[in-house]
């Protein structure tokens, strides 16, 4: 049997005999895209840093693209060897360069397939291990949605209470991002929340949370009609892949260095999906009113 730094470097040159692995199959069904008949998709992805070696990671990847900026191989080889969330960075990176997965363009069609491949990508690293595979569905009717993203981010294990604010803001926003590019009664929003996890002396951890949202919006109109209301389906999936730092090595840096590298801050920053060019007025009311819903 091949050791890791053979089943690595076969993740890298993309051979064909590079097997997906059998028991890792029901992860990528759960993040097939449901079907139905809605009117309009949209797609995108926000990303951040979390964890208390977070800020330890942006600052080797600073050093990490001045070294690619002044041509210091040896430098850049020895920075992916010594900071794992730089490694994870880039593997992320060139998973995503295989696939039509790109929350830039988020209007693009390709990019609900593209996901998949994203993430299928991902399951082929010797180097990460399945830690958490789930789908929780929810059906939401009320017109704030408070209560609603904050048991979505709930749903992330290991995060500290100060970096589960941060992602709950990341998700309202993006969340904003994605549904200001439809104004119809039926929509169909999958965003997709990015989080690495730092934390001191444990494995770099990526988690993906896929949220598929259908939305229905109903407008009234005419004298005395109510304010437009939504009622939601929701099914978040939640993937946690957690990158073996116990495997990892200056040779699989070598090679990850050959073929693609990107830091830490520009995967996260180059992952979020922006406003659309001209933001139609949709009012979540996120605000501070607690809601019950059925998670």
């Amino acid at each position: 049997m091949k050791n890791n730094n053979y089943l690595f470097q076969d993740w890298l040159d993309q051979n064909d005999h590079v097997d997906s692995l059998k028991e890792k199959e029901h992860v990528l069904k759960l993040f097939a895209i449901p079907q139905s008949d809605t009117d309009s998709s949209v797609s995108g992805q926000n990303s951040i840093g979390a964890g208390d070696q977070a800020q330890a990671q942006s600052e080797a990847g600073v050093d990490l693209d001045k070294a690619i900026k002044d041509g210091k191989k040896d430098t850049v080889i020895e920075i992916l060897t010594n900071s794992t969330g730089n490694a994870v960075s880039s593997i992320l990176g060139l998973a995503q360069s295989r696939s039509n997965w790109n929350p830039l363009n988020p209007d693009s069609a390709k990019n609900q397939e593209g996901f998949q491949v994203f993430v299928s990508e991902l399951l082929k690293v010797p180097i990460f291990n399945i830690t958490q595979s789930s789908t929780t569905d929810v059906k939401y009717k009320e017109e704030n949605y408070n209560s609603l993203i904050d048991k979505v981010v709930d749903l992330y294990d290991g995060i500290v209470e100060k970096d589960k604010t941060q992602i709950k803001n990341s998700i309202v926003n993006l969340a904003k991002a994605c549904s200001s590019r439809v104004n119809t009664q039926n929509t169909k929003t999958l965003f997709v929340q990015n989080t690495l996890n730092a934390q001191k002396g444990e494995n770099i951890v990526v988690g993906l949370q896929q949220t598929f949202m259908m939305m229905e919006r109903s407008h009234a109109t005419g004298k005395g009609a109510p304010k437009d209301s939504y009622k939601t389906e929701i099914s978040v999936k939640t993937l946690e892949l957690t990158f073996q730092s116990n495997l990892w090595n200056k040779q699989l840096a070598t090679g990850l260095a050959g073929k693609f590298v990107k830091s830490w801050d520009d995967w996260l920053n180059g992952g979020t999906t922006p406003p659309a060019a001209t933001e139609k007025s949709i009012d979540f009311c996120f605000g501070d009113k607690k809601l019950e819903s059925n998670f």
